[in-house]
């Protein structure tokens, strides 16, 4: 069964929100690692280069680390270029987005931490750390669905940038590995026939199966779950072009400069370690 035009919409928009997470999650949870976010409730409005000289950071690594927060919908900016002045004002939506922006702590250690590991393999390590991410994913981290429209949408968006974080590496491990291309015309598969960590493995499949990425069909398997692809997944081949930069994303920090410049491109690699 193909994707209706709706569903595609839909499917593209998902997407999308987990691309506006990828620099999203790391950037809000330095921010408020730092009190920056707290800052900006406290006093409504901010000159950035008070703000820098106030958390000793560099002006133009966090203008750019603002105006990610501004496209979200959770700052607003005024430019005034006589002045040569940059001042960020809370919104409405600011207090709400604010408050979440402490439930990416568990996908920005997944970045830091997987980092560490082959692009290429499935390691038990960060398997046990993606365990724990997709329980919580599945209990929503805890969040009640609010009855203000405004709220939910936050409360979704924010979700949906921890699902795109979660999902990310693994989806550039299967693509390299040559999942996609092995498996994409086969009427079915099991885990143990890609990874010889089947047990762990097949958890993976079964939160995509959860997205409705995979559809999961236990009768094809005497003793583990048997998978095939949905619409949705075999969308999937070109999803992980954007991922392979992750883990520099998940070491996002900020820090004084003698020399602060605000160029968006070298956002990630000025404010990422080597």
């Amino acid at each position: 069964m193909s994707l209706t035009k709706q569903d595609k919409a839909k499917l593209r928009s998902t997407i999308f929100r987990h691309l506006d997470g990828i620099a999203t999650a790391p950037t809000a949870y330095a921010l408020h690692e730092k009190g920056v976010l707290d800052y900006l409730l406290q006093h409504n409005e901010a000159d950035v280069t008070e703000l820098a000289a106030t958390f000793k950071a560099n002006e133009g690594y966090l203008n750019v680390a603002l105006r990610v927060l501004c496209s979200q919908g959770w700052l607003d900016e005024t430019v005034d270029n006589a002045a040569n002045r940059v001042c960020y004002r809370t919104n409405a939506h600011s207090a709400t987005a604010f408050d979440l922006c402490r439930l990416y702590k568990d996908v920005v250690d997944l970045l830091r931490f997987s980092g560490r590991f082959h692009k290429r393999k499935f390691e038990r390590a960060p398997f046990t750390v993606l365990e724990r991410i997709f329980k919580k994913y599945r209990d929503n981290y805890g969040i009640q669905p609010a009855d203000d429209p405004d709220t939910r949408r936050i409360q979704e968006q924010v979700l949906r940038h921890i699902e795109g974080i979660a999902i990310g590496p693994s989806i550039v491990a299967l693509g390299m590995g040559g999942m996609f291309h092995k498996y994409f015309m086969e009427a079915s598969f099991k885990p143990e026939e890609f990874h010889e960590d089947a047990e762990s493995f097949d958890k993976i499949l079964d939160f995509f199966a959860f997205l409705g990425w995979f559809e999961k069909r236990p009768h094809l398997s005497v003793h583990r779950n048997g998978f095939v692809f949905c619409p949705k997944g075999q969308r999937l081949r070109g999803h992980g072009v954007v991922y392979p930069h992750l883990p520099k994303l998940g070491r996002t920090h900020f820090r004084q400069s003698r020399n602060p410049v605000g160029h968006p491109a070298r956002l990630a690699r000025a404010t990422c370690r080597p």
